[in-house]
């Protein structure tokens, strides 16, 4: 093409022959960094969209005529206008629209300059007439081509204009592109979350994301991914400054926040689940670049989880920490979009990491989980101690949270033998070393539930006002059971309804370990300060839990019922005048479920309800041959603790008959507690020192009268005294 092109008077003209065509020349150059272009072009006629010059600041390719990736100046066309444009492949798009008219004369004669700055901020001048004064034509942020190989000029004419262009006083500085270093883990991260904008507190009635470069250099989007598990939405090319923040929403939400601060509206934009979710950012090469896999426990607020206010990162710097590092906002408008979080405070981890389980998940494998991220780097195989000893030959990380450690062993796990592994020169993400309180745990080998193996145990159906329910269960045998994929449901008809999953993770119980399952461990805890946190398991959802009456299942994961019961608000102490946020706890494990006398209301001083503890009410089965006991023989109604007596039988044979009878010392009846019953081998009545009226009976001696007779006609009669006790 350079043959078209010769050197008159000074100026570069073109030269062609007389026929509509195009003509292009180039030269190497790589400015494109803090670079200024600068130049002179007369057209000896009015520009028209067949007669127009392009001057290429940059191009990717030698040949102007063909596909490339670069940024030209356009002079004419229609608009007969000087703007600046972006290439890419053949797709050429305005990214500054000049002036129209600017260069509609005959002659056109003009001057121009282009200046780009590193972080791809472009301004374009224009000095129509040569006077010697500048104009811009505007000003635009763009690095989707950062990197130039050639600057040039591209004509295009017809038969009459191919020898009446010129172009002069060429002037091109500046440096070449300069890779910056890729993007490492946390270089960008995840600052505010907006899951539930509903009911609106002062934000938009839309989700976002904020985005924050924590790192030192300006960082382009273009082609990074901001994705949950069902949806990826692919970023537009956008230069984030250190320190500064970006607002990434959908792109019909887009202009409800722009106002607000600097936003990216993006196709495909991830719903955030209110209850949780998984979001995750990679950059364009796919490198995971920052993970949040929140909860609506992290708001640490009742009123605010229920919508209308953000997630905020408390410390920017602490990359480490997780939930303990997001609280809901605190600003006024419900969050902080594009700017500093409200919550924003020196939070750094100074807490070594805790080994929360240890579970085989086969016979020569085991996983550690731990409650915080650890350290990148591997830990030794000698630094996990088992006992009854099993080396450890090999270590591997099970998944990219690192809070888990593969472990494979030389020899098999037995069944129903108890193991414990002790952990030391682990450290977490922030290089603190375990802590050595919690560096040991105990295992075995999981074993199929059967039914029975694991029962109901307590149960929270009638929470307190913004309460959750729960429910607790005791693994009665002898096995490690892993509740892996179990379930929680309703009960109708001998089948299980309504199952909701318990988790889909590995969740070892061990032999009479009680664990205790809500939606919400957080409310539960804030309702009940003595509850073992440690015992108690989110879960997404439970079953509907009527107020009054229900019904509950525990089935396995083949939805086998392993345990059931049909609760009844009924089974409350009758002293009770507020029954909500109480749990019913079951006082034997070994007693049928699914007997009104096995439950009662938990100890008032015990918080009213014990999730993660052995019940308040729980007792031991007295044992008895042929006779009748009462235990304890002493209770203060209400306020003790057991705050019932229990009456226990147990004879050679069941069918017998009973009644059952309280006594005041002057003889008289104030409670029936059987009538003509008809007696199991062995088992309980309970009295809850109330008598007929439902009034609590007064403080001294009475005699339980049990008689019993058989279908002989036999009849025997026990008298056992019971005391109450008044609380002083």
């Amino acid at each position: 093409m350079d043959t078209k092109f010769i050197i008159d008077g000074g100026r570069l003209r073109l030269q062609a022959p007389a026929v509509a065509d195009i003509a292009y020349l180039v030269t190497a150059s790589s400015a494109i960094n803090t670079s200024v272009w600068e130049f002179s072009v007369q057209l000896n006629f009015n520009p028209s969209s067949s007669n127009f010059a392009r001057v290429y600041l940059s191009s990717t390719q030698s040949d102007l005529s063909a596909a490339l990736n670069g940024y030209f100046v356009l002079i004419g066309d229609t608009p007969d206008e000087v703007s600046l444009y972006r290439q890419t492949g053949t797709t050429r798009t305005k990214i500054i629209d000049g002036l129209d008219g600017r260069v509609n004369a005959d002659p056109v004669v003009i001057r121009v300059k282009v200046t780009r700055d590193d972080n791809g901020n472009w301004e374009l001048f224009s000095d129509a007439g040569m006077t010697g004064t500048f104009i811009s034509e505007g000003n635009v942020n763009d690095v989707a081509h950062p990197a130039s190989m050639y600057f040039g000029i591209y004509c295009s004419y017809t038969s009459t204009r191919s020898s009446h262009f010129y172009f002069d006083d060429f002037i091109v500085t500046g440096d070449p592109y300069t890779p910056p270093p890729p993007s490492d883990f946390k270089d960008v991260i995840i600052t505010e979350l907006f899951p539930d904008p509903n009911p609106v507190i002062g934000l938009p009635e839309a989700e976002f994301v904020e985005l924050f470069n924590r790192s030192s250099n300006p960082i382009n989007l273009a082609g990074w991914k901001l994705s949950d598990p069902s949806s990826t939405a692919t970023l537009p090319s956008y230069t984030l400054a250190p320190a500064a923040y970006v607002i990434i929403t959908s792109t019909s939400s887009a202009s409800a926040y722009a106002p607000i601060g600097p936003t990216l509206g993006v196709s495909n934009f991830p719903t955030l689940n209110n209850s949780g979710d998984i979001i995750r950012l990679r950059d364009a090469m796919d490198n995971l670049i920052d993970e949040v896999n929140y909860t609506d426990t992290w708001y640490k607020s009742d009123d605010k989880k229920q919508g209308g206010w953000s997630l905020e990162l408390i410390d920017p710097e602490n990359i480490c920490a997780e939930e303990e590092n997001w609280v809901a906002s605190e600003h006024a408008s419900g969050g902080t979009p594009g700017q500093q979080n409200s919550v924003k405070a020196n939070k750094p981890d100074l807490t070594g990491p805790k080994l929360l389980s240890a579970i085989p998940v086969g016979v020569a494998q085991l996983k550690l989980r731990f409650d915080e991220k650890l350290e990148s780097t591997l830990p030794a195989a000698e630094n996990f101690l088992l006992t009854p000893s099993i080396t450890v030959t090999t270590v591997s990380f099970a998944s990219s949270t690192l809070r888990e450690v593969l472990l494979d062993l030389t020899a098999t796990v037995q069944p129903q033998q108890t193991y414990s592994i002790t952990v030391s020169n682990i450290y977490d993400c922030a290089g603190n070393p375990i802590q050595q309180n919690f560096n040991t745990v105990n295992f075995g080998l999981p074993e199929p539930a059967e039914p029975l193996d694991i029962v109901i145990n307590e149960i929270l159906f009638n929470p307190k006002p913004f309460g959750v329910d729960f429910l607790e269960v005791v693994n009665r045998s002898q096995k490690y059971i892993n509740l892996r994929n179990f379930a929680i449901g309703n009960f109708e008809n001998g089948v299980a309804t309504n199952p909701e999953t318990i988790t889909t993770d590995d969740l070892l119980l061990a032999p009479q370990e009680i664990m205790a399952f809500t939606a919400d461990p957080f409310t539960i805890l804030s309702h009940y300060p003595k509850a073992e946190s440690g015992m108690i398991v989110k879960v997404n959802t439970l079953p509907s839990f009527p107020d009054n009456e229900g019904t509950v299942s525990v089935v396995n994961e083949n939805l086998i019922v392993l345990d059931n019961f049909r609760y009844s608000r009924d089974y409350h102490s009758v002293f009770l005048r507020d029954k909500e946020g109480v749990s019913l706890e079951r006082i034997h494990m070994s007693s049928p479920t699914n007997d009104a006398n096995n439950w009662k209301s938990a100890a008032s001083v015990a918080g009213f309800a014990t999730p993660g503890l052995p019940n308040s009410n729980s007792a031991a089965t007295p044992v008895i041959t042929g006779e009748v006991k009462i235990e304890p023989e002493l209770f203060v109604p209400l306020y003790g603790q057991p705050d019932f007596t229990e009456i226990r039988y147990r004879f050679d044979q069941g069918g017998r008959v009973a009644n059952i009878k309280i006594l005041d010392q002057q003889g008289r009846e104030i409670k029936q507690i059987a009538n003509n019953e008809t007696l199991a081998t062995e088992g309980f009545y309970r009295w809850d020192g109330d008598r007929y009226d439902g009034i609590k009976a007064r403080p001294g001696y009475y005699v339980v009268w049990f008689e019993v007779f058989d279908s002989s006609g036999a009849v025997e009669t026990f008298r056992k005294r019971v005391v109450i006790a008044a609380r002083y």
